[in-house]
């Protein structure tokens, strides 16, 4: 799938206007989103990632097969630093949450060993009260026994029973396929709310 990286921006209303449905990633520092973004576009070096968490402070765009626009949010909860740097993080969230009205998809991240955190929690329901679309994805679940995968899995769709739960492992494409799907799904929509 072609991808390439667009531009950064502190805020939502400094991004190009496109017209593109956009697909939202969002998660804590180093949930493995970089490597998410990489593992969807099968480019390894498209999305930078860094053994430091909290690195990237800019909201990144990357334009996929020319048809969506996918946007990195910075990962939140590393540090009082990260989050109060400039704007500060949860303005950034809040301001591109509520100025970009291409936004057809969230998909938010977290680590399967570690479950929701509390910041987890927080954004869920900040997607919630703003009733955006949102999937949680499960990230690193090959480094869970099957009996784990399935404890964590339960345990989401018990808490969020309205949110689609995705197992994904960059190392054995575990639910590439389903992540794909749920964004194509939003992607079909926006073109069909254009011809409406």
């Amino acid at each position: 799938m072609p991808a390439k990286f667009i531009t950064s921006a502190i805020r939502a209303a400094d991004l190009p206007e496109s017209g593109k449905p956009h697909i939202c990633m969002l998660g804590r520092s180093n949930v493995g989103k970089s490597s998410l973004i990489n593992h969807l576009a099968g480019q390894k070096g498209l999305a930078r990632t860094s053994s430091q968490p909290g690195l990237t402070q800019t909201i990144n765009l990357f334009e996929f097969d020319g048809r969506y626009m996918l946007v990195d949010l910075p990962g939140y909860g590393y540090s009082r630093k990260a989050r109060s740097k400039g704007e500060g993080f949860e303005r950034m969230l809040s301001g591109y949450l509520s100025e970009a009205e291409l936004l057809k998809l969230v998909v938010l991240i977290i680590d399967a060993r570690h479950g929701l955190t509390e910041l987890d929690r927080d954004a869920l329901a900040q997607l919630k009260e703003a009733q955006l679309p949102h999937v949680i994805v499960a990230n690193k679940s090959d480094k869970l026994s099957n009996s784990q995968a399935a404890q964590i899995t339960r345990e989401l769709r018990t808490e969020f029973p309205d949110a689609k739960v995705i197992l994904h492992s960059i190392n054995d494409s575990r639910g590439l396929g389903e992540i794909r799907e749920a964004i194509e799904k939003a992607v079909r929509a926006h073109k069909e709310e254009r011809k409406g």
